[in-house]
């Protein structure tokens, strides 16, 4: 394993951090080597768990934004039609995507990828506040707002608020993926941590959650653009 060590003024702690491959400790200045390996000796199933999960990760195909190109909508593969006709609507449906373009526009790529997104994003909202607010009553909390955003790194918010903010790629996903984003930000209505009371709340909600979201670590490449 790439095991980097450092030292640093600012850690009271040990601390373990692992990013494509790379195993990097963090120790204050006054613990000694023993101390850190004994440390690392002791983390290391929970080691090779994170960088097990992290050589599955599939890495994100970038889109050329073309004519016919497959694009994923609730995890089913959506072929897209750019159309140049008057009177037409951009849409989703369970097997096509269309957008209408200026004539001149249908191959430049920034112009599609935008109204793309911007397409995807109705739909986001549309559909995951549909979904929040029905598991949200069947666990009697109540989420004040719901919005979609642009994230890198998460896949939703709660806010002291109680507003929930959810990433708009996450409509990309599987339902049964959805579906586990929305229950782990509406227990933040319930616990606003991470504590064990708070992973039970989920669990007590979707006994395979663990799969879940597992499933959403190594596969969140696929959500990209």
């Amino acid at each position: 394993m790439n095991i980097v060590i450092k030292k640093t003024k600012r850690k009271k702690t040990i601390s373990i951090q692992i990013k494509n491959g790379l195993i990097d400790v963090r120790a204050p200045q006054h613990i000694t080597q023993v101390e850190i390996d004994s440390f690392i000796q002791k983390k290391m199933s929970w080691i090779k768990k994170k960088v097990d999960i992290q050589n599955k990760i599939i890495a994100p195909k970038r889109k050329k934004f073309l004519n016919s190109e497959n694009f994923l909508f609730m995890g089913k593969e959506c072929k897209l039609n750019i159309t140049i006709l008057k009177n037409k609507k951009n849409y989703i449906d369970d097997s096509a995507i269309q957008i209408v373009m200026k004539e001149k526009d249908i191959n430049n790529k920034s112009k599609v990828k935008a109204v793309l997104e911007k397409t995807y994003r109705k739909y986001a909202l549309q559909i995951l506040t549909e979904k929040t607010m029905f598991i949200a009553s069947s666990i009697n909390v109540e989420p004040e707002k719901i919005k979609v955003r642009s994230y890198k790194g998460r896949w939703g918010t709660c806010s002291y608020r109680k507003d929930i903010s959810f990433n708009w790629k996450l409509i990309m996903a599987p339902e049964k993926i959805i579906e586990y984003v929305i229950v782990h930000e509406l227990c933040h209505l319930i616990h606003f941590n991470h504590s064990k009371n708070f992973w039970e709340s989920v669990e007590n909600i979707l006994p395979d959650y663990k799969l879940r979201k597992d499933w959403l670590r190594t596969n969140e490449g696929l959500l990209e653009w």
